[in-house]
């Protein structure tokens, strides 16, 4: 028996299985990858302990001179090249093993915009690195 109803004459039947396509998209991630984000993940937090420990003897025990400073602001820097990076690879790792990576419309939005602060934080560590160098090599002089 036919249905007059257009919308309803498209309609079909059959059983369409739309969880076997998400479990094949999420196990097409490499293992490798998901040890490569653990090992960063690691690395990441001795980085951001190394950073805190250096931040708070910089703020709260040593009096500030021209050269601390410099190397207050650099572990700044740091520090905030590092957390971002420890929350990216975190997110990514959850998501993955969670299977929702598919889900981000604004995904390339994200990517553009924690590439602009990873490369401002770079940035900025390299021209403190330069300057105390400079600064250095000048007081040899």
């Amino acid at each position: 028996e036919q249905s007059t109803d257009p919308y309803l004459s498209n309609l079909t039947s059959e059983y369409v299985d739309y969880g076997q396509d998400a479990e094949y998209n999420c196990s097409r991630v490499p293992k490798g990858w998901m040890v490569l984000a653990g090992v960063c993940l690691g690395i990441s937090a001795c980085g951001l302990i190394g950073n805190s420990l250096v931040l708070w003897f910089l703020s709260f025990q040593v009096k500030l001179n021209h050269f601390t400073t410099y190397m207050l602001h650099l572990a700044v820097a740091d520090f905030s090249l590092v957390l971002l990076f420890f929350v990216l690879m975190l997110a990514a790792l959850s998501f993955t093993l969670l299977c929702r990576y598919n889900f981000f419309p604004f995904y390339n939005d994200l990517v553009s915009v924690v590439e602009f602060l990873c490369h401002f934080f770079d940035l900025s560590s390299l021209a403190l690195l330069t300057a105390i160098s400079v600064e250095r090599g000048l007081s040899v002089v």
